[in-house]
């Protein structure tokens, strides 16, 4: 798979890297967006979150989404930094050597970001049945008061 994945990239004009990387970005910056929300969901949950009997679960839970907040904006600036440099590859006048350096660079951001969005989807899962659970025992709570 890394081949086919890799060999694509090397015959990828700079146009469709451009547009890839753009979509990256994009993709990022709504995860972004979406950790801010779950941000405000942690906190409206707070205290459920530390009373629960999963409170070591919770924490790891919490801590992860955390850690990946921090490397979301040290990706995002990878993927900024490398839309920035790709007039190598628009120039004509860029040597091969050049070129195929950017496009291995391309490559191994690729699969970081494949890689980052994937992890990140399962803590969002996780994270998103933890707080279902708290609210419907919140709800049930309720009902019986």
């Amino acid at each position: 798979m890394k081949n086919i994945t890799y060999k694509i990239v090397q015959w990828s004009t700079s146009e469709e890297l451009h547009t890839e990387c753009l979509e990256w970005a994009s993709q990022l910056q709504f995860i972004k967006d979406e950790q801010r929300f779950l941000d405000k969901l942690i906190k409206e949950y707070t205290l459920s979150l530390i009373i629960e009997e999963a409170y070591n679960n919770s924490l790891k839970l919490v801590g992860k989404l955390n850690t990946e907040e921090k490397e979301l904006s040290k990706l995002l600036k990878r993927v900024k930094d490398h839309i920035n440099t790709i007039e190598i590859l628009q120039d004509n006048t860029t040597d091969k050597l050049k070129g195929a350096a950017f496009k291995e660079i391309h490559y191994y951001l690729k699969v970081d970001v494949f890689m980052y969005a994937n992890k990140y989807r399962e803590t969002k899962k996780a994270l998103f049945k933890k707080i279902k659970k708290l609210m419907k025992s919140e709800k049930r709570s309720h009902l019986l008061n």
